[in-house]
């Protein structure tokens, strides 16, 4: 199931979808073109969110392993908050 974020950019993706097959049918190329453009930063934004799921799907499971042996998360927690300062 998609998230909020994800969510929005594929209903984004899709309304671009059918104003860009509106504006080639009314011939209206410059607004197509930049419906297109739309279109590909909605992509990128897509493919950012799925990297961002799949990278806290991968985080999470070895969270769980950690656990499963003994290693308290609140000290990957640390490290983790410690790297991003």
């Amino acid at each position: 199931m998609a998230n909020d974020a994800t969510q929005k950019e594929i209903d984004r993706l899709m309304d671009c979808s059918m104003m860009l097959e509106v504006q080639m049918t009314k011939g209206n190329l410059t607004q197509a073109f930049a419906l297109t453009q739309d279109i590909h930063k909605t992509i990128i934004a897509l493919q950012k969110l799925i990297k961002e799921q799949e990278t806290s799907k991968q985080l999470q499971s070895i969270v769980s392993k950690l656990k499963s042996i003994g290693v308290d998360s609140s000290i990957v927690s640390k490290y983790f908050d410690n790297k991003k300062s």
